[in-house]
């Protein structure tokens, strides 16, 4: 084992922790200078003891810091960005499902009961090159409801849709503004996750999701496939997927001509008014007036000029139009932090069995420890009390000493 490896994977899994020197020191009860000559790999030696306070200080397996993480070795990551993307912002996002694989590899090996999610099917071949990116995406939309028993009705609960249809993880995180939505493939265990990012408009959070359902649906795999200058045609054939699978063309349509007698009283004063009937569509699907827009051009319905240049917000159209508190409420629910439901269950499991510690819980809801804490303590969770400590006598200790031979009890890990 070369210790200069063993000292960066401490350093990284201490920035992932988002502790400097000084607090994991504390924490492992070791000195600050130790710990700084251990991550630079110049100490002598490093006892195993002494990883094991490092490895309980940060919550992570011993071997991780031996050998590093192997799930962030295999994973494969593909965000769906916008053009002006860094990639700082990129690393932030591939840290938060790294994160999230990783523990839920680790509550896979505990003793805990583990729910673990059904693998993904096998690819059934390599995805078929895009010819027709709208009919295609329309096609596998139409299948995929036919196939849930979905309908003509609007989808509620994409996120449990995502997890039992296609047991693929999803949630809402907080990432970079310019990231929208990230995918990642465990191959080693065939289990993916898709986080989209939490946001102040319900519509764009709920399209993110069903685009990264598209990409399963379609058998994109987890591949990166932003290109400089536009959007690929798995990404189009992924924005029909979604317009089509939230808001079907014949329910569409029905919907459309159904708020025409909504509408009735203001068009028998002569004042029809074609963007409120947009606006209700839309809102019947939670969908962007964008979206709707499209769709009726989809169908052949003609707006009108004030329909087709610049529309109102969702937001905008909410408060005009009479839904303007129900419209907030979901405002605050895109911006809540959800993880996936899940790895968040088995997780909560494991911290009250003790398998897992405080920290890694709080990072997968995006709290600090202590808030984390509270939250769990207000639900009546909380872990296993610590044993009660031996007392230990003089005479007794004599015995030991006496039954045993002394010896020292930390065995050095020689570079």
């Amino acid at each position: 084992m070369k210790l200069e490896e063993v000292g960066r994977n401490i350093r990284r899994e201490r920035e992932r922790a988002g502790l400097n020197q000084r607090d994991l020191a504390d924490r492992a009860e070791l000195s600050q200078s130790t710990l700084h000559r251990i991550e630079q790999g110049t100490r002598a030696n490093l006892s195993v003891s002494d990883l094991d306070r490092i490895a309980r200080a940060l919550d992570v397996l011993v071997r991780n810091l031996v050998h590093g993480n192997p799930v962030a070795d295999r994973i494969l990551v593909a965000p769906r960005t916008a053009q002006a993307t860094g990639q700082e912002d990129l690393d932030e996002a591939r840290r938060l499902v790294v994160d999230l694989l990783t523990l839920d590899d680790r509550l896979a090996e505990s003793r805990t009961p583990h729910r673990a999610c059904a693998p993904l099917p096998p690819p059934s071949g390599p995805s078929a090159p895009v010819t027709d990116a709208e009919r295609e995406g329309r096609a596998a939309a139409e299948e995929l409801r036919t196939r849930l028993g979905l309908g003509l009705a609007p989808v509620v609960d994409l996120p449990a849709l995502l997890e039992t249809a296609t047991h693929l993880d999803a949630g809402a995180v907080s990432m970079p503004s310019t990231i929208s939505g990230i995918s990642a493939q465990d191959p080693a265990r065939r289990v993916a996750v898709a986080l989209v990012n939490i946001s102040d408009v319900p519509e764009r959070q709920r399209f993110s999701y069903a685009h990264e359902l598209g990409h399963v649906v379609l058998n994109d795999g987890v591949v990166v496939d932003h290109l400089r200058g536009g959007r690929s045609p798995r990404e189009i054939r992924c924005d029909a997927f979604a317009r089509h699978f939230l808001a079907p063309l014949e329910g569409f349509r029905q919907e459309w001509e159904r708020a025409a007698e909504t509408c009735a009283p203001a068009a028998e004063a002569g004042s029809d008014d074609p963007l409120r009937r947009l606006a209700k569509v839309a809102r019947h699907f939670r969908v962007s007036l964008g979206v709707a827009r499209i769709q009726c051009a989809r169908l052949g319905i003609d707006l009108p000029s004030e329909c087709r240049d610049t529309l109102p917000t969702n937001r905008e159209a909410a408060w005009r139009f009479g839904w303007g508190p129900e419209y907030e409420a979901e405002v605050k629910a895109a911006q809540q932090i959800s993880p996936p439901r899940r790895v968040l269950e088995c997780a909560v499991q494991a911290y009250e069995a003790g398998s897992i510690g405080l920290r890694p819980l709080a990072r997968l809801l995006c709290m600090e420890p202590r808030d984390a804490e509270a939250q769990l303590e207000r639900a009546g969770i909380r872990p296993p009390a610590p044993p009660e400590p031996r007392r230990i006598n003089a005479r007794s200790m004599a015995a030991a000493r006496r039954r045993r031979p002394r010896r020292n009890d930390e065995e050095p890990l020689q570079a």
